[in-house]
């Protein structure tokens, strides 16, 4: 699990992120992000029902996303706060594959995506 300091709690800047966020987006996720203040990055995970309509399924869901942040964060070049929204299709990717595309994003410079 991710610990609380590298997780966001903060509504105002959920809203910032949501409207002037810049976007990366893959096969299973969307990832919304600015660069952090703070000398430490920060994320949230989104899981609609529309993805999974079981709240136990979203939790497990949100629950592996975090750990796959959580494992990989020191790849990250710069610190960033970030949103992870869940697409559609994710209920039938495997673990790894939503590992791969966590370290895909956090491999790249994310302040230098278009």
């Amino acid at each position: 699990m991710l610990s609380k300091k590298n997780r966001i709690s903060n509504r105002q800047l959920l809203k910032k992120l949501y409207e002037k966020g810049k976007q990366y987006k893959n096969n299973h996720f969307i990832f919304k992000f600015l660069p952090s203040i703070e000398p430490i990055s920060k994320f949230a995970v989104v899981v609609s029902k529309k993805v999974a309509p079981k709240a136990v399924d979203r939790n497990k869901l949100r629950r592996q996303i975090y750990d796959c942040i959580h494992k990989n964060i020191d790849l990250l070049k710069t610190d960033i706060v970030s949103i992870v929204i869940v697409k559609n299709n994710v209920t039938e990717a495997e673990f790894e594959d939503l590992n791969k595309e966590i370290v895909d994003f956090f491999n790249q410079n994310p302040l230098h995506v278009q």
